[in-house]
């Protein structure tokens, strides 16, 4: 079982519970909950920032989106309470920390207007994050994506395999058949075929991990990926 202690490698197994590995950090102290918010904002950070440009954002604040999301994680990861609430909360952590975001917005909008004497009624925040669920989960789709990636690379990299991640692009994204990149590989089509099967399954793999830490039971990750992959394909122009 892993600890707080360890590194949010997305290939262990988990139980059929939300989020494991989060509510074993939060039991961990303050030690534990400084490794759930370093996850966080690598995992994070990124799709939210991207997601608030797409929709301006930080317009009705006067933020920049950067300065905006920053502020955001520092106020909310600050609580010990936060991660907690999420927990028990049953959402993706993704959609918790994009209705977060919201709220937080919500609050700066109605602090400034409450200043002013106005009022921000919360019919206002349902509309705001109700009409851009799409825009969402395409940027939280393609940054998963991109990490997986990243992580999948990593791993060839470290047993001197990298050269399985480039056949492996170069049949699923530029279509070379595997009998052409038996040629450039000096490998038979079979042996070609073996090798893009197992860097998708660990590809697949580390996906479902970063699911699972967002919240994914193992009986939703495979209707999960295709969900992603569907936005992926829609964001496509």
């Amino acid at each position: 079982m892993s600890t707080a202690a360890d590194p949010p490698t997305p290939v262990q197994a988990f139980p059929e519970t939300r989020s494991q590995w989060i509510a074993e950090c939060l039991s961990d102290g303050d030690g534990g909950m400084s490794v759930a918010n370093v996850y966080l904002m690598e995992n994070y950070l990124r799709p939210l920032t991207t997601y608030c440009r797409a929709i301006d954002l930080g317009k009705s604040v006067r933020r920049e989106c950067d300065e905006l999301v920053h502020e955001f994680f520092a106020d909310r990861l600050g609580d010990p309470e936060y991660l907690k609430s999420w927990l028990a909360s049953k959402l993706r952590l993704r959609n918790w920390l994009r209705n977060g975001l919201h709220l937080y917005v919500h609050e700066l909008r109605r602090a400034e207007r409450a200043h002013a004497g106005e009022l921000v009624s919360h019919d206002e925040l349902a509309a705001d994050i109700s009409d851009q669920d799409q825009v969402f989960e395409r940027a939280w789709a393609k940054s998963a994506l991109d990490l997986a990636i990243k992580e999948a690379i990593r791993r060839l990299e470290a047993k001197g395999r990298r050269s399985e991640w480039d056949i492996f692009w170069l049949h699923h994204i530029q279509g070379l058949p595997h009998a052409k990149l038996g040629e450039m590989h000096k490998l038979s089509p079979a042996q070609v075929a073996q090798r893009v099967f197992a860097v998708a399954e660990q590809l697949r793999s580390i996906l479902a991990g970063i699911l699972r830490r967002d919240g994914v039971l193992v009986s939703e990750v495979d209707f999960e990926l295709r969900t992603m992959m569907e936005a992926m394909h829609e964001s496509r122009p």
